[in-house]
Parts: C-alpha cells; structure tokens; sequence
C-alpha cells in the first residue's frame, strides 16, 4: 500500500460520497431558494470539475498510489471538496452578515472562505495522522497542500462569483414626461 491510505483513506470510500453527496446536494437545494436552477447547475459543475482537477494535481504532488480506480477517487473528493467550500462559504457568510451592504463584502467572503478551506486542508492529513498505525504526515506537506488548496478555492468561487449574485427584477421605471406625448386637451 501506498501512502494513499495515511492520507486520503476517505475520500474514495463511498461511505463519504454518500454522506459528502447528501451534504452537497442539501446546501445546493438551501442555495436553489433564492437563485434559479442554471446558476446552482453552474456553480455544483464548476466547483465540481474545479475540485477535481485541483485533487488530481494534489495526487501527483503527493505521489501517492490511488488503490481503486481514478475516476472514484476523484469522484469522491470532489463531492466532499464541494461540500467543504459550500459550507465554509455559509459560515463565512454568517461571519459577515452585519456588513452585507459593504462595498468589499464579497470579497471577504471570497476569501475568507479562501482561509477557511486552507485551513480544513490543512487539518485534514494532520487529523488523519493521529491514528497510531498510519505514518504521521510532515506538517510541511499539509501547510503546501492548504496553500494550493485556499488559493485555488478563492479562484473558483471568484470566477463563480456571478452566479451566486442574487438578480431580482427590478420595479418598473415610471415613463419620463418628457417623452410623453402632448395631451389632446383642446376643445
């Protein structure tokens, strides 16, 4: 066995797909109340192809033995990956729910969702590495993958960005009068 086992014994277990699926699929519903169905398809395929393409370059620079196939190793991460962003992007939110109407509220957002899944990747091997049978993970490795991780999560959900926004109709503007016709009042 490769180190695939000390460091993503999860992700390709179905067990967390499942649970990781469920999970996305609920925060994509909680999104669906107040954005319509083309943007949560946008936002769940972008993070979804983003996450995965992020995870398989994470492999390579871990170089580590994937012991099923790719495709549901990737698979699964992305599921939990898109999880993981949809959920600190909330909490980010709820952080800075008082300054909603800021000029740079979604920036903050942005990245402080950035931060927060930098710091989950990172945490993630580190956590792993409490089990007495794996091999304990440097921590240089897990503060690199954080790094890679946040600023490519910064990057998908700013190029995303325009999804999230909500776009309500806005009321009808009253006509000008200047464009108005002249009255027929004369008699």
């Amino acid at each position: 066995m490769g180190r695939m086992v000390e460091l993503f014994p999860l992700e390709a277990s179905w067990v967390v797909a499942l649970v990781s699926g469920i999970l996305a699929l609920s925060m994509l519903l909680w999104l669906a109340r107040s954005l319509p169905g083309q943007n949560i398809a946008v936002i769940a395929g972008g993070l979804l192809a983003g996450q995965a393409i992020l995870e398989y370059f994470l492999n390579k620079y871990e170089e580590v033995e994937v012991l099923c196939p790719m495709w549901c190793y990737l698979g699964g991460a992305a599921l939990l990956w898109l999880a993981v962003v949809l959920g600190l992007r909330a909490v980010a939110q709820f952080i800075m729910g008082p300054w909603r109407r800021g000029k740079y509220y979604g920036m903050w957002v942005i990245g402080m969702t950035a931060v927060f899944t930098a710091a989950f990747q990172f945490g993630w091997p580190l956590l792993i590495s409490l089990n007495p049978d794996a091999d304990p993970v440097p921590a240089g490795r897990a503060a690199i993958m954080g790094l890679m991780r946040g600023p490519a999560t910064a990057v998908l959900l700013a190029g995303l960005s325009p999804w999230f926004i909500r776009k309500r109709p806005g009321s009808k503007a009253r006509p000008s009068k200047l464009a108005q016709q002249p009255k027929q009042e004369a008699q």
